[in-house]
């Protein structure tokens, strides 16, 4: 049966403002209150699934419009506050004045008299929660940053930012100063909220960094207000220069400055980073998973920035087009019709024949053949006598971005190995874009090399000139066994076969470390699993939590046929005796009845 859920009734225009002396200027009820939103509930639990728990966080949401007007119900309402708690949180969206009344500080006063109104509540357990949190998005934002920061809003009502967990930020105004950027219309807008450039200075969050905060999340739409996004990174990196509480800066791909507060919409990505946020405690010093990670691919041991250092004469700059949009998002999985996750304006690059030109044969060899390999284990290689006709480039940045092995997409796996692990363990592992060949306006399929494999995550360190071609023990093979071995998402890239090929593995996400061992030789694989994965890869697949390889019946049969007869013509043993005995593949000969099964 399948379980329904209920939204609580809302508690509307609740005031936070007892005493019209406790704020300058005479209380308004209606502009100093809140509406509160309780949790939704299942009324039918699902089997194994008890109801949505009341103790979840109570967030407290500041709306935005440029301290003017009050942001749409229906957009907060039904996007922000829906999703939350349909989570299983409470939600308080804040009202504060606006215009002429609302001018600073009165906007932040009533901020912080309704964060202290809520805490009280918490506290005579009128609200059941065990955190809470402030949230704000566009000005709103800016109202909770600085009551966060700066501890003088809440001291006036005996509250202390310690008392908050953590801070949400949504495409928040987090710096009241830039140099240069603002619109004719923002000038307006800042000069009648803030009397003087002393009161700008005084109300930005940028300027209110200090160790002694909550934890923050700054969430940003890839199309948002331009400097939104530069500002969030810039004072997320100026927070935890100070030490103290964790903070993050995340971007929000495919999302613009409203529609990323649609949080009850499951592709909206700022849900992914706002609901870990909420579920965990941070001052317990716990933080989500994926802000450890992030924190690794931040200053990852693999970088690009020594193609700038080292070849600074060689690299150039051009607009990124469609195409190369393209090209840059393919170590990224998208679902049909998602949104790319990687949108820049230009990109730098160098000219693959003066780069290697400029490393020179003592670094990476002579001869006709260029043999890529990055950094996990994948490999490809080109004819050079043919690149020379449409020489590619090796994308070394985009914008201001110099180390492209920040670029990283996540994914996981449920086993390392389908016939040792049969129980499912999941481990979040990372493909980083990297450095990679590019072939502006080309088919990079008529250069018979892999679209996909080897191309990508590319470091100085990945080039070698070969005299002989590095696929040349495969030339004997009829082509059709030869195309399935070598072009797009070829065997050989990954695995090694006649002592020829890649040895990938994974990187792990959280560490950047190797995960696991290498892929195997083709010939080294049990017999079983070998036929299990060429003739049951869909299966195979689903188990282990990866993408099958279409394969024809008559490509699967060539293929495992070429594999058996390479294993006996050679003498190859598919797996040593004590590799056998500890994995319980079983014997030789059960191996060979496996094999003729």
């Amino acid at each position: 049966m399948t379980a329904s859920s209920a939204q609580a009734p809302a508690e509307r225009s609740v005031a936070y403002i007892e005493d019209a002396g406790d704020i300058e200027g005479a209380a308004d009820v209606e502009a100093q209150s809140y509406d509160l939103f309780r949790p939704e509930r299942r009324s039918e639990p699902r089997s194994g699934e008890g109801a949505t728990p009341a103790t979840g966080a109570l967030v407290v949401f500041v709306h935005g419009r440029l301290w003017r007007e009050r942001q749409p119900e229906r957009l907060v309402e039904e996007g922000f506050v829906r999703g939350l708690t349909a989570a299983g949180h409470t939600v308080a969206v804040v009202r504060h004045r606006l215009g002429a009344q609302g001018r600073h500080p009165a906007a932040t006063r009533d901020v912080a008299a309704a964060v202290a109104a809520l805490l009280d509540r918490v506290d005579e357990g009128g609200i059941e929660v065990d955190r809470v949190f402030l949230a704000g998005h566009s000005s709103g934002a800016q109202l909770a940053l600085l009551v966060a920061l700066d501890p003088q809003w809440l001291a006036r009502h005996g509250r202390s930012p310690d008392a908050l967990a953590g801070v949400v930020s949504i495409s928040g105004i987090v710096d009241l100063t830039p140099d240069g950027g603002l619109s004719r219309e923002e000038e307006t807008i800042y000069a009648e909220t803030f009397a003087d450039p002393a009161a700008r200075e005084a109300a930005s969050p940028a300027d209110r960094v200090a160790p002694a905060r909550p934890a923050i999340l700054l969430l940003t739409a890839a199309r948002d207000v331009p400097g939104y996004r530069g500002a969030a990174v810039a004072m997320a990196e100026r927070l935890r220069a100070q030490g103290g509480a964790p903070v993050e800066a995340f971007i929000a791909n495919g999302r613009d400055h409203f529609s990323i507060l649609a949080l009850a919409d499951p592709r909206n990505d700022a849900r992914r980073h706002v609901l870990p946020f909420l579920a965990l405690d941070p001052r317990d010093g716990e933080v989500p998973d994926e802000w450890r990670v992030l924190a690794t691919w931040r200053n990852p041991p693999f970088t690009t920035e020594d193609f700038h250092d080292r070849f600074a004469a060689l690299v150039e700059e051009f607009p990124a087009d469609d195409h190369f949009l393209d090209v840059a998002n393919h170590p990224f999985r998208r679902r049909p019709g998602a949104p790319r996750r990687l949108v820049v304006s230009r990109y730098q690059a160098i000219d693959l024949m003066r780069l290697l030109e400029a490393m020179g044969p003592e670094r990476v060899g002579e001869g006709d053949w260029l043999e890529l390999r990055n950094v996990r284990g994948e490999t490809t290689r080109f004819d050079l006598r043919r690149l020379r006709e449409a020489p590619p480039r090796v994308v070394v940045g985009v914008d201001d971005e110099p180390n492209l092995f920040r670029a990283t997409d996540l994914y996981h796996t449920r086993r390392r190995y389908t016939w040792t692990q049969p129980e499912a363990e999941r481990v979040d592992m990372a493909r980083p874009l990297g450095a990679f060949l590019y072939f502006p306006g080309d088919d990079i399929g008529s250069l018979e090399a892999s679209d996909h494999f080897g191309r990508f995550a590319l470091t100085t360190d990945s080039f070698r000139r070969r005299r002989e071609d590095p696929w040349a023990p495969l030339a004997d093979l009829p082509a059709p066994l030869h195309e399935m071995l070598t072009d797009d998402f070829a065997c050989v890239a990954c695995h090694r076969f006649r002592e020829t090929g890649g040895r990938a593995l994974h990187i792990r996400a959280a560490d950047a470390r190797a995960m696991g061992g290498h892929a195997l030789p083709l010939e080294r694989y049990p017999a079983i699993v070998w036929k299990r994965f060429v003739f049951d890869q869909a299966k195979v697949a689903e188990e282990i939590g990866a993408t099958p390889i279409a394969f024809s019946p008559d490509q699967a049969r060539a293929l495992y046929e070429l594999v058996v007869a390479e294993r006996e013509a050679r003498g190859v043993e598919s797996w040593t005796h004590p590799e056998r005995e500890a994995l319980g593949v079983g014997s030789r000969a059960q191996r060979e009845r496996d094999r003729d099964r």
